[in-house]
């Protein structure tokens, strides 16, 4: 169940809970309450004329037998309709109760807890930092999402608050890391093209198509690439890519070649300009990027880090970034450690299994059906002279940097096509220069 993709799955669900928690209203729990109490389970009987209609309250049934609903004297049982809503959605939903199971877990071991009371000032922080107003907000989430204040502040607000607490003392925010910040929001930015194919060979052999015929670009990328959302526009993309911008191996790949070009290469006409392209860079299992640069949008040099206001806007910021990506981790620790049987769909995970001397993950089966291996050979030599440069590998990365949502859909839909994502990333380092 969880062994196999439980680091993906446990990062994409605790980061979720940062971009769905946007809430206001009344507090949430006595919203509920209320709502609970106005709303009559009965209906009206007959009444004379003139006269105050009477209200009928009948108690929801709550044993396995009871009747739910009679239809032609045929009745339908809370079990009938239990056993439905499991089998439409009854996976979706076990998965959030062993998730807050593994929370409440973490918490007790940890002597900590949530109130009632930081929830609703978690709510009111986060309209007001959006100025809504927490009732408007709430009936919004309710009448477009269908999710209750009851269910926002116990799915959402509560893990989010609590994987906050499970994460205290492991975020540090460095010097470094806000300089890339600060680089990243008010540096240089590219304005790039894009091609994105499947396979390292065919991302060589468009390579050598463009070093050829370095105009062809735009044509190719309308007939070739795989990224729906640029194709169209000749592989244009929407925005332009930041420094440091993720995955990094891309950004770090782009201004490499693009912009800052070889730092030993002291001779002025061998510096980037517009129109040169990238070698193959691989973004993901079953995506390999070529970069054309269109422009540069010059750095602000309006701003300074030496702004205590700025510094103190970006420091926050990179807090933020870095917590989402701790709660993912720490999310992914506590899986690790738990013993989880799921019934529900079969599977079972035993605590710390990994460390199993017969432990084995199978997506790190190589299938027969997939021969082809976009990985280079480790003990192979790097490219001759006239062949594309290659940045190193970077598997399991997100969707490419200013792609736009078209563009992720279509990258994760190809990746997902390939072989599964291996367990671990290893560090990537982009091969600097620009193809002439």
């Amino acid at each position: 169940m969880i062994a196999k993709d439980g680091g993906r799955a446990a990062r994409a669900w605790a980061a979720g809970l940062t971009l769905v928690g946007i809430a206001a209203a009344t507090p949430a729990y006595a919203q509920q309450a209320r709502g609970k109490a106005a709303a009559p389970a009965g209906k009206a009987t007959t009444a004379p004329a003139g006269a105050t209609p009477i209200v009928k309250q009948t108690a929801i049934p709550v044993n396995p037998t009871d009747a739910i609903a009679i239809v032609n004297d045929q009745v339908i049982t809370r079990s009938d309709l239990a056993d439905e809503c499991v089998a439409r959605k009854g996976k979706e939903i076990l998965e959030t109760l062993i998730n807050r199971a593994l929370i409440e877990q973490a918490l007790k071991a940890q002597k900590k807890e949530v109130t009632a009371a930081e929830i609703d000032q978690e709510i009111d922080s986060i309209a007001g930092r959006f100025g809504i107003a927490r009732q408007q907000w709430l009936q919004t989430l309710d009448k477009e999402r269908g999710i209750s204040p009851f269910q926002y502040a116990r799915d959402v607000i509560y893990p989010q608050i609590a994987m906050r607490k499970l994460c205290e003392g492991r975020v540090q925010v460095t010097e470094d890391d806000v300089k890339s910040a600060f680089e990243s929001q008010y540096g240089d930015k590219l304005r790039c093209r894009l091609i994105m194919v499947d396979s390292l060979s065919k991302s060589q052999a468009i390579w050598e198509e463009l070093r050829k015929n370095p105009g062809g670009f735009e044509k190719v990328a309308q007939e070739q690439s795989m990224d729906l959302a640029t194709r169209s526009l000749g592989g244009l993309l929407g925005e332009p890519i930041n420094r440091h911008a993720q995955p990094k191996n891309v950004s770090e790949a782009a201004f490499a070649q693009l912009l800052d070009g070889d730092p030993k290469d002291k001779d002025p006409s061998h510096k980037p300009k517009d129109g040169d392209f990238t070698g193959p860079i691989q973004a993901g299992e079953g995506a390999w990027l070529i970069l054309r640069r269109e422009g540069v949008i010059p750095a602000e040099t309006r701003v300074s880090l030496k702004d205590e206001n700025v510094k103190k806007r970006l420091q926050e910021f990179v807090h933020d970034a870095k917590l989402k990506e701790t709660m993912g981790e720490v999310f992914e620790e506590m899986i690790k450690k738990a013993a989880i049987e799921n019934k529900l769909v079969g599977t079972m995970k035993l605590a710390n299994e990994e460390q199993h001397p017969e432990f084995r993950v199978d997506d790190k089966v190589k299938l027969m059906s997939n021969p082809e291996s976009n990985t280079p050979d480790p003990g192979q030599a790097g490219p001759a002279d006239g062949e594309a440069p290659v940045a190193a590998r970077a598997p399991k990365l997100p969707t490419p940097a200013a792609a736009a949502p078209d563009a992720a859909a279509q990258f994760e839909k190809a990746r997902a096509a390939k072989a599964p994502s291996p367990a671990a990333p290893s560090p990537v380092t982009p091969t600097p220069g620009s193809p002439q």
